[in-house]
């Protein structure tokens, strides 16, 4: 259905219809298959909080509860039935490129409804998108989010009774994985509906007051809650940020990216009445919000502060800004450009993925010597990058023989595995969790035996007992090649 109102024209005799769709949708999910794991930082704690999801089910994890909270859970109960059905493997190979075929399949669309056609020379650039910034640090809550919302757009662009129906439920069911996308998403769709309304010479000032109304908000968030902006926000306003996924050499990427992104925009700058055209100013706007807002919001009946916000919305914006240029006509040397730099990479990202699968297979053998029930901490850092690489390194290793006592999902109220009250299995505490990551944290009388997993003197990686007193060390290193 969704197919069929998004690509009306679409038919099997086209070479651009189903069979295409196969074709590109089998290329796009070659990174998820290329390794054992898929290494996407926060998977593998969803995946061990499914995990423990099983285990509350089964009557095995008292002093936790599995609760279905209104917000930031679908793509974990997505998991906790597909690990029900056959184990994390299989759960982690389903559920992750299912997202991002939603993402994908779902901004392409929404970028052909609202250019008019699909813009396949921009195709390199969703791809790269699709395994970002948001992908690598393993946000797929928010990620199924964008992606539902982005279908949700698709069929209310164009608005008929039909489709607006779809929409709406569309949005609903993108609310159940994060609220932020589909805040984002009807916030952009009012604003096409108002631009629609007024007279064109006067859509700039539907611009400014847009951007007042941020700076409004602001000033409302910073007066009702505890904020937190960053200098990165400089960066993640011309929407490159997102392909800054691990070390110092993504930076090439997304400059040389960007310096083709510059040679597409200059091409429309003659182009009469650009400025006031609906895709630049939704870019200017989400600029502007991406820049304003805060990155870090403490809100209140939770545990822990929402984070991260603008360095997840810079992947609507990259969406966003891909719609804005697929007005231009790309040259040739431009087209084999975007496809060079998608090429080199996405080498990078499989170098790197494997390296991180050859440290979890470490970790799995440290932990492979504790007895079964097991707790264990870890506090690894890896500074040169700028995902969390290692914070989660024994979660997949502990599915089903320890407990990664650290996990701060449970503690933080904010999933749908909840620890309200001190237990043998998880820190209830999302402080206690936090300064265990960052080598603050003393062991308590009471606390049960831990296990930290830590560097050895041979290079690999141990679980080592750790006695009351003793302070979790914090362990610095570098995961990934420099170089390919």
């Amino acid at each position: 259905m969704l197919l069929g109102l998004v690509f009306p024209d679409m038919n099997a005799r086209s070479l651009r219809g189903p069979l295409l769709i196969v074709l590109v949708s089998v290329a796009l999910l070659l990174p998820c298959f290329w390794h054992s794991r898929i290494q996407a930082g926060d998977l593998s704690s969803h995946l061990y909080n499914a995990w423990l999801g099983t285990e509350i089910l089964a009557g095995r994890a008292a002093g936790l509860d599995l609760v279905t909270p209104s917000t930031n859970f679908l793509f974990d109960r997505m998991l906790l039935w597909l690990m029900q059905s056959g184990g994390p493997a299989l759960a982690e190979h389903i559920a992750v490129p299912l997202a991002v075929l939603v993402l994908f399949w779902g901004g392409l669309m929404w970028i052909r409804v609202a250019a008019g056609f699909v813009p396949w020379a921009l195709v390199p650039c969703l791809a790269m998108l699709a395994y970002g910034w948001v992908f690598h640090n393993g946000f797929f809550n928010f990620y199924l989010a964008t992606g539902l919302t982005f279908w949700a757009l698709s069929l209310a662009w164009k608005p008929t009774p039909l489709r607006l129906g779809g929409a709406l439920l569309l949005f609903g069911v993108a609310y159940l994985a994060h609220a932020l996308p589909v805040l984002w998403g009807c916030a952009a769709l009012l604003y096409v509906l108002v631009w629609r309304r007024i007279p064109e010479d006067r859509s700039i000032w539907l611009a400014v007051s847009s951007c007042g109304a941020i700076g409004a908000l602001r000033l409302v968030l910073d007066a009702k809650y505890k904020t937190l902006s960053t200098s990165h926000q400089l960066l993640e306003m011309v929407g490159i940020d997102q392909f800054w996924v691990f070390g110092p050499k993504y930076i090439g990427i997304s400059l040389a990216l960007a310096f083709i992104w510059a040679f597409l925009l200059l091409s429309l700058s003659h182009e009469k009445g650009l400025i006031r055209s609906l895709p630049l100013q939704l870019c200017a706007v989400m600029s502007f919000a991406v820049l304003i807002l805060p990155t870090r919001v403490e809100l209140s009946g939770y545990r822990m502060a929402l984070s991260f916000i603008t360095e997840r919305m810079t992947l609507p914006f990259g969406f966003l800004v891909c719609l804005l240029l697929s007005r231009a006509r790309p040259m040739a040397w431009q087209r084999w450009a975007l496809v060079i730099i998608a090429g080199v990479y996405f080498s990078f990202l499989y170098v790197d993925t494997r390296a991180l699968n050859h440290w979890e297979d470490k970790a799995a053998a440290a932990v492979e010597q504790l007895p079964r029930g097991a707790r264990v901490v870890s506090a690894m850092q890896d500074w040169s990058s700028r995902t969390m690489l290692w914070q989660f390194p024994a979660e997949r290793a502990c599915i089903g023989r320890c407990f990664s006592y650290q996990n701060y999902e449970a503690g933080s109220l904010a999933f749908q595995v909840v620890a309200r009250h001190r237990n043998p299995y998880v820190m209830h505490s999302s402080n206690d969790a936090a300064h265990v990551r960052t080598g603050e944290y003393v062991v308590k009388p009471d606390d049960l035996q831990l296990h930290q997993l830590t560097l050895c003197s041979d290079g690999g990686l141990c679980a080592l007992p750790l006695k009351p007193g003793q302070t979790v060390k914090v362990d610095e290193l570098s995961m990934l090649p420099a170089l390919f």
